[in-house]
């Protein structure tokens, strides 16, 4: 077993994710997404746009809280365990798919969901 270093260092920071599909391409065949742990963060939110785009025959966004499993709460102290964003209230979650879905010009708010 890989022990943990008592401090992570990541020397990359508010990496971008850029898309290698060609402009232009379209996905025909995809017509469910489905994210377990979903955080309310510019990386979820962008994520879900560029899909939206590419995804012309998207039906359902499923979006999910994450868990934190009884394997966690033996965790050493010094690793804390960050409070969930997800948004808990019909407000929160309003302003969440407004924020996915804003610019497309159609009602795509009925597709995404927050399930528990």
């Amino acid at each position: 077993m890989v022990k943990r270093q008592e401090q992570d260092n990541c020397d990359k920071t508010n990496v971008e994710c850029v898309s290698s599909a060609p402009k232009g391409f379209k996905h025909l065949n995809l017509a469910k997404l489905t994210i377990y742990g979903f955080q309310p963060d510019g990386n979820f939110i962008q994520y879900i746009r560029r899909v939206m785009e590419t995804a012309v025959n998207l039906e359902e966004i499923s979006l999910y809280d994450r868990k934190v499993e009884e394997c966690c709460k033996d965790m050493d102290p010094k690793f804390k365990v960050a409070r969930s964003m997800y948004p808990q209230t019909v407000e929160e979650q309003e302003s969440v798919r407004k924020q996915i879905t804003e610019g497309f010009g159609i009602p795509l708010s009925d597709i995404v969901h927050f399930r528990s």
